[in-house]
């Protein structure tokens, strides 16, 4: 190639070329299985640690965590259950992920997608949902052949259903406490005025974590000074969640509905398991 071919090549792609305004790419396609499969040849082609959030326009999202072309984990997702790598089988995990990825297929295009740097560094044993295991998964769930629009309308205030609902949510904190056993190290639930407690785990009587009674009377009186703080801002129930920096080690899940408070201390990447139990207890109230 001459010279004077690579100058005129260059100048060519200097009057073509745009610049791109934001990080975000576009996935088209014409319908929901093109759109699949575009978000599936996304995923087999993201070779190093990559967490990949997906938008829709009508607000769907979709963050996972892929490397070598398999999906490690799931940060959010606003359709469906988050799948729980560290305690759910690996056919439930196939299940939920295609699930998940056919859900954000079937919205309208486009699609938006950024690809970022993951929260940490990934375990050495994260072997991941592989390309094909999600290509035959998402094979089995039929797709509609028009994107689904979703319309909400706008919520109608009660009187007695509000009532009801709050009653029901005293016991929050409690189910959280109860629910947490399956996947926390150490457990701990509180009455707001501190007056009574249970512990279980590293959290129980002459294990390391045990909290004193100095300790949870000023953990009480610090979440009192919160709600002074933010009052009719914050309500309740409410799920806070304490992550270490780097995404490694321990984290603390609390839950709070008024009359108990709830502790979890759980593994950091047992987040998902953390959000799972907070929303069917959402949905349950």
């Amino acid at each position: 190639m001459m010279a004077t071919d690579i100058i005129d090549m260059l100048e060519n792609i200097g009057r073509s070329a745009t610049p791109r305004l934001s990080p975000a790419v576009r996935l088209t396609g014409d319908t929901a299985e093109a759109r699949r499969a575009s978000i599936l040849n996304l995923i087999r082609g993201t070779v190093l640690p990559r967490r990949l959030e997906f938008n829709a326009q009508n607000g769907t999202i979709l963050a996972i965590e892929v490397n070598s072309s398999r999906i490690t984990d799931v940060y959010s997702a606003s359709t469906g259950a988050l799948p729980d790598f560290e305690t759910e089988p690996r056919e439930t995990l196939i299940e939920k992920l295609a699930r998940l990825v056919s859900d954000l297929a079937a919205t309208a295009p486009p699609i938006e997608v950024v690809s970022l740097k993951p929260d940490g560094p990934l375990e050495a044993d994260d072997v991941g949902i592989t390309f094909s295991e999600m290509q035959k998964a998402c094979s089995e769930i039929v797709l509609p052949s028009e994107p689904r629009v979703s319309v909400v309308p706008d919520p109608v205030e009660d009187t007695k259903e509000q009532d009801s609902t709050e009653s029901a949510e005293l016991s929050v904190a409690a189910a959280f406490f109860d629910g947490a056993e399956r996947f926390a190290m150490g457990r701990l639930l509180t009455s707001a005025e501190g007056a009574t407690h249970q512990f279980d785990g590293v959290c129980a009587d002459g294990h390391p974590l045990h909290p004193s009674d100095d300790l949870l009377t000023r953990f009480a009186q610090d979440l009192a000074g919160w709600d002074a703080d933010n009052a009719g801002l914050l309500e309740q129930p409410q799920l806070i969640v304490m992550r270490p920096s780097g995404g490694k080690g321990a984290g603390v899940a609390l839950v709070r509905d008024g009359r108990n408070t709830a502790a979890a201390v759980h593994d950091a990447r047992k987040l998902g398991a953390v959000v799972n139990l907070w929303k069917s207890l959402r949905e349950s109230v």
